[in-house]
């Protein structure tokens, strides 16, 4: 052998010999991936893995206000839901969070001070009625939002005149007319940014506004929706004291609002069946506004997205959407009619339960509703993997993200 010809032979054996930790180096990289993100791929592990696609809506702010505009939306939507079953003959059921009082403005020009009317006065008659027919066909469940939509002392302290304006107001108004900031019942938001509420203060607010649940409804809530999704682990403490099990989330807790009025001072993020302070998490995460736009289409892929998680398919709307006898109001009962039409088309195993079932199933492990299947679980566990945003854009630089759908392929189909 020539000598160049050997030393071009000695260079390609010496490549050949380096070539091996490529390999080696590659694992390296995958590895720190893992780790980096273990809590995160551990926690979607846990999480409780469903058997049957779950849709429930949840809409908020009913109760206390206007009265006739609220009794007959309520009406129209038991006849929209009571169209619809399940395989098991289970209407959908449309979780409604109830505020429970709104001030009493009469009252409060006598003297100035801060006086409520609340859910159980003869005015709002209608209103509990139409709740309660709702209840008994199936079709609604409830679950506590708050005594009020807001903090009565921080409230009353705002410098805003439309705020005095509102307050004074001779019949109950809309909550959602409040600045978004003042909305939040479990901050002191008179001034920006927030001030934390003191722990006796809220053990006494929580206690009243389950007790009056209870002396309207005849049980104790087990479900609370904070409004605007800000609250803080004393009122999830006071809660469970009360009896409250489940809290629903968008996936993470907001404590404060900040300079700017924002939700913020966020702890998270939570999933579904994770211990907070004495309650267990319920994730809200997708959103069915149809005076916002939203179509049926939006909230189907909504809830493909969740399936393919294996997840319940919980969406978040609000009153405002369905009162008032406009047009808007009546196209936005036909997106919900289209929405549940096309979600039983597409999912013939839909399943229609409560929020408060839902959260005894993932709790209990029920076997009826959560999946016990190993490979189930991980089909279910590599696409939350995937959800994971910081993890999967590692994922993708590294080829992992290929080695996880060359797994899941086969994997999906043996769950078929």
């Amino acid at each position: 052998m020539r000598h160049g010809e050997l030393q071009i032979f000695e260079c390609w054996c010496a490549g050949m010999n380096e070539l091996w930790l490529l390999p080696l180096a590659w694992l390296a990289m995958v590895g720190s991936v893992l780790s980096y993100y273990r809590r995160d791929l551990l926690a979607v592990w846990r999480e409780p893995v469903l058997r049957y696609p779950v849709m429930i809506i949840e809409s908020d702010d009913w109760g206390a206000g206007p009265v006739e505009a609220q009794a007959a939306a309520l009406n129209r939507l038991a006849g929209v839901l009571s169209r619809f079953q399940d395989q098991k003959g289970r209407h959908p059921v449309m979780t409604l969070a109830l505020v429970l009082a709104v001030p009493d403005g009469r009252a409060m020009s006598q003297d100035g001070q801060y006086h409520r009317l609340t859910l159980d006065d003869p005015l709002f008659a209608p209103v509990r009625q139409a709740i309660q027919r709702g209840r008994v066909t199936g079709v609604f469940a409830l679950q506590l939002h708050g005594l009020e939509h807001y903090w009565p002392a921080g409230l009353m302290a705002s410098a805003d005149p439309s705020v005095r304006t509102w307050l004074a107001a001779e019949t109950p108004g809309l909550t959602e007319k409040l600045p978004s900031h003042l909305q939040s019942r479990w901050v002191d938001a008179s001034r920006l940014p927030s001030r934390p509420l003191k722990q006796p203060e809220v053990a006494e607010a929580v206690a009243e506004e389950v007790h009056l649940f209870e002396s309207v409804f005849g049980e104790k809530p087990r479900v609370a929706v904070p409004p605007t999704f800000v609250w803080t682990a004393d009122v999830e403490q006071a809660w469970a004291r009360e009896g409250v099990e489940f809290v629903v989330t968008p996936g993470l807790r907001s404590a404060c609002r900040d300079a700017a009025g924002l939700p913020n001072c966020d702890t998270g993020p939570f999933r579904n069946g994770e211990r907070g302070t004495g309650v267990t998490y319920l994730v809200r995460d997708d959103y069915f506004e149809p005076e916002r736009g939203h179509r049926a289409e939006r909230g189907l892929e909504a809830l493909a997205h969740k399936w393919a998680q294996r997840r319940a398919c919980l969406f978040e709307t609000h009153r405002s959407n369905f009162m008032g006898d406009d047009e808007s109001a009546a196209q936005n009962l036909v997106e919900i009619d289209r929405l549940y039409s096309l979600a039983q088309t597409s999912y013939a195993d839909l399943r229609f339960i409560s929020t408060e079932e839902l959260g005894c199933a993932l709790v209990e492990g029920n076997p009826a509703w959560v999946e016990k299947d190993l490979t189930a679980r991980l089909v279910a566990w590599l696409a939350r993997a995937g959800a994971l945003s910081g993890f999967w854009r590692a994922a993708r630089l590294t080829g992992l993200a290929w080695l996880m759908r060359l797994i899941a392929v086969p994997l999906s189909a043996d769950t078929k």
